[in-house]
């Protein structure tokens, strides 16, 4: 099983990563998520080297890749970890400006759809404090179950849902 893990929120990252190679998934993550995780001396496959492709535009694309998709449409990558580059919101004092649009996350809502399309084979993290559980979970039963896809498919979703509203808060921040 291979895991992608591309996240803005780094918190217990690290412990993830290391407890998935010791369960002998493969991981392949973004630079900026690679990064500290080698440096902890696990292995890890960058997304770059897994679709042949570099990062494009300053690192703005990386996971918008056939190679990623269909990974996860087939299940060879089963587990997508994913927390999303934040917005800022100066919307209550009539401030907001594209600029706000420069930072939206497009890649990442791409890897969690992809995931939740496919939850029943594969497990969608969105919140740093589920890893433990998830580890937990593959150690004990050596798979993750339907209802805790379902689960966090369902977290994932309204954690799009939020990321949404704000870019639409964003947008009538323009008017």
């Amino acid at each position: 099983m291979k895991a992608l893990i591309s996240v803005f929120n780094k918190n217990n990252v690290i412990e993830f990563a290391r407890a998935l190679n010791e369960l002998g998934v493969e991981i392949i993550a973004t630079e900026g998520t690679a990064r500290p995780i080698l440096e902890s001396g696990i292995p890890v496959t960058k997304v770059s080297a897994f679709t042949g492709v570099q990062e494009l535009l300053g690192g703005k694309i990386k996971t918008l890749h056939p190679r990623i998709h269909a990974g996860i449409a087939t299940a060879e990558i089963g587990i997508v970890a994913v927390n999303l580059i934040p917005l800022d919101l100066e919307l209550g004092l009539g401030l907001a400006t594209k600029n706000e649009l420069n930072g939206m996350d497009i890649g990442g809502v791409a890897l969690l759809r992809s995931g939740i399309k496919n939850f029943e084979n594969v497990t969608v993290i969105v919140n740093p404090a589920r890893y433990d559980a998830i580890i937990k979970e593959l150690e004990k039963e050596g798979e993750i179950s339907h209802d805790t896809k379902l689960r966090l498919a369902r977290e994932a979703s309204g954690y799009i849902l939020d990321y949404e509203t704000k870019i639409g808060e964003i947008l009538k921040g323009m008017e």
